[in-house]
């Protein structure tokens, strides 16, 4: 299977032997038309292709078109009130984005107890998983492009060119980086408390983990106190899981 996964800046996709991962990639959507050639769509020769998109109807039907030009056609996978063993709190479950469903039903078919799952790409999502599997609700914050340019575009004297983290900013570029991530990092950690105080009165006295995906998952991994850890694929392996119970 090729698994695809359309955000808002970025594509990215993974075509699966099974369930292992035997090729991947990432292109930003303004290069959509490199797309097939980038993915090696003819050569993988995909029996089936499956995506989640949160991208608009143009890139979506670019996409489409470009595969039907091989004779392919691909499977939007949808967010339902369960699957794979997450049951979707969300008050309209099909209202949740399927970027952020996969990752929750691949996190838990990974088998990491209730953890908190946190997408860092345009948007930062950070969405809770319980010890049963059940997905309990989620934040959205501005990602740190997106933190960034609204303070260009709203702040005459600020560019969007940020700097480096640093404990103790003493320039503009630097305060700006610090800034956007102390603000994220203090989200996810609220979240984090949140999560585990679900966990502490139901008697389970480990702290959840973090699982993070998304471009800057890495920016931010320093900065978590609790136990957190990268898994650039999150998405994809969850794309795939949704669109084989689908099929069943």
């Amino acid at each position: 299977m090729l698994a695809l996964d359309i955000g808002n800046t970025r594509l990215k996709w993974a075509a699966f032997d099974h369930d292992v991962i035997v090729s991947r990639g990432a292109m930003f959507i303004a290069e959509l038309d490199q797309f097939l050639d980038r993915a090696g769509v003819e050569t993988l020769r995909p029996t089936r292709i499956a995506g989640s998109h949160v991208a608009n109807a143009v890139t979506r039907r670019k996409i489409e078109e470009q595969l039907a030009s091989l004779g392919h056609a691909v499977e939007w996978i949808e967010s339902t009130a369960s699957c794979g063993g997450v049951v979707n709190s969300y008050d309209d479950p099909a209202r949740l984005g399927t970027d952020r469903w996969a990752a929750l039903v691949a996190s838990w078919q990974r088998k990491l107890g209730p953890c908190l799952v946190v997408s860092a790409g345009t948007a930062l999502t950070i969405d809770q998983l319980d010890e049963t599997g059940r997905f309990l609700g989620g934040a959205i914050v501005a990602g740190y492009h997106a933190m960034l340019g609204g303070l260009a575009g709203n702040t005459a004297a600020l560019s969007v060119d940020a700097g480096d983290w640093t404990s103790q900013p003493r320039n503009t570029r630097d305060a700006l980086a610090t800034g956007a991530i102390d603000a994220m990092v203090g989200a996810i950690q609220a979240s984090h408390a949140r999560l585990a105080k679900v966990l502490h009165e139901r008697g389970h006295l480990r702290e959840p983990k973090v699982v993070l995906t998304g471009g800057s998952a890495y920016r931010l991994l320093p900065h978590l106190r609790a136990d957190a850890t990268v898994i650039d694929t999150l998405a994809l392996e969850g794309v795939r899981l949704v669109a084989l119970e689908a099929s069943r």
